[in-house]
């Protein structure tokens, strides 16, 4: 079973006819998606005590999952409001002062079955959100539950590129499966090069690199495994959540056993830019 923990949140897209409110979360999209590809998943997220936080438990119902959703009575729920160009790319803007997304309590955890587990990255830039993450991975790591995670870099959490890579950066290296896009992986080593940034940030894990629409690449141990080209979009509505969507995918194929050969790898990566270029069909991230 895949455990994905974090934030749980409302998506609002805004659009020149209006907004529209959709479930999100990085860690919970990745919970849907890693089930779509039939993995069992359990998700552990907080939700507020208003009317976002009772819509989100609503839809939350809506998805085959294991939910373990508690509720801080006296905190908003997040809500990041969303803006997608006219090529589907998209920009975020997060409403997040004293909200429910990072109050978790990693003893509340249940850890029944759980084979991997996965942290969101949001909840990065508060301490409360931090001690959560140090003592779940480490509850992780004494089960020896493998561990993952995906950057998902939000410009708008942190003072400055430095204080991001300072914060994440540790945490990161902490997971046993970890996904990049390259945009990522070449600001945290500050190279353009995909191999040598990747020798350059020294992370000796399964590394999985997204790159639009040039495909994705993976990486063991710092070396250069396998890649597999982009699947074809005819047009792209939304770009929100198809990194989730691929990694949900690659999740769900490593959980279920899938040997880290080159063909296997090949094929889960193939799987993954497909379960990517799906997402990018609708608007919203699910």
């Amino acid at each position: 079973m895949i455990l994905c923990a974090g934030e749980i949140l409302v998506d609002r897209v805004q659009a020149p006819e209006g907004e529209t409110d959709h479930i999100g979360g990085a860690p919970f999209n990745v919970a849907v998606y890693a089930a779509r590809h039939g993995a069992d998943v359990r998700f552990f997220g907080n939700v507020g005590g208003d009317s976002a936080g009772t819509f989100l438990k609503e839809q939350a119902k809506t998805f085959e999952l294991d939910l373990q959703l508690t509720e801080s009575a006296d905190s908003p729920t997040t809500v990041a409001l969303v803006t997608v160009d006219k090529t589907g790319e998209r920009s975020f803007r997060f409403l997040r002062d004293n909200t429910a997304d990072y109050q978790l309590d990693a003893s509340e955890i249940d850890w029944e079955g759980v084979t991997t587990f996965h942290f969101g990255t949001l909840m990065l830039n508060t301490e409360k959100g931090r001690t959560f993450c140090k003592e779940a991975i480490a509850q992780a790591k004494r089960r020896n539950i493998r561990v993952s995670t995906d950057a998902n870099f939000r410009d708008d959490l942190f003072a400055s590129t430095q204080e991001r890579d300072s914060t994440m950066l540790p945490f990161l290296f902490e997971a046993d499966v970890l996904k990049l896009s390259v945009e990522e992986l070449q600001a945290l080593a500050k190279d353009s090069d995909i191999a040598r940034a990747v020798s350059k940030l020294g992370y000796k894990g399964l590394l999985f690199i997204t790159k639009g629409a040039e495909g994705s690449e993976v990486f063991l141990g710092g070396k250069r495994i396998t890649c597999a080209p982009a699947s074809p979009i005819e047009k792209i509505v939304d770009t929100t959540g198809a990194g989730d969507a691929f990694f949900g995918a690659v999740l769900a194929l490593i959980d279920r056993g899938t040997s880290l050969d080159v063909e296997s790898l090949k094929q889960v990566l193939t799987t993954a830019n497909s379960a990517g270029a799906a997402a990018t069909q609708t608007e919203g991230a699910l």
